[in-house]
């Protein structure tokens, strides 16, 4: 059974709020180098598809994820929420379980105010956390 907490919809508009902070920096990094990108259909493109863009196709699936638990109605249970709320925060977190993610994630956040924003307000949202039997905030540096 679904939690009754407003925390899911919560989260997940907090997450596509990183990813589209995310995705802006990208798009500006990615200009500086190649040029500029002509529409938002060529820039779809080059998210979907090119290499710089892998790490970020990651987060993308995470919300395809959470969508997916919350049109799951009744059959969704807390246990899968938890599982997402977990991948999340080995994903962002400082030296976070997801390396692939984590590397570019952390130079993004460091580097681009808009990004390091977003990131504080998901990581706040998300609230303490068990670790090894105790309690702890996130870290955000």
């Amino acid at each position: 059974m679904k939690s009754q907490s407003d925390l899911p919809v919560a989260l997940r508009h907090s997450v596509l709020e990183l990813h589209r902070a995310l995705r802006d920096a990208l798009r500006v990094r990615y200009e500086r180098e190649h040029g500029r990108i002509e529409s938002a259909g060529q820039f779809l493109g080059i998210i979907l598809n090119h290499p710089d863009f892998d790490w970020l196709r990651e987060l993308s699936a995470l919300i395809a994820q959470l969508d997916e638990w919350l049109e799951g109605g009744e059959e969704a249970s807390d246990e899968e929420f938890e599982e997402l709320l977990s991948t999340l925060r080995g994903m962002i977190q400082a030296g976070g379980t997801n390396a692939r993610f984590n590397k570019p994630y952390w130079q993004l956040v460091e580097e681009v105010p808009e990004v390091l924003v977003e990131h504080v307000k998901l990581w706040r949202l998300m609230g303490p956390q068990k670790a090894n039997g105790g309690e702890s905030r996130p870290s955000v540096t």
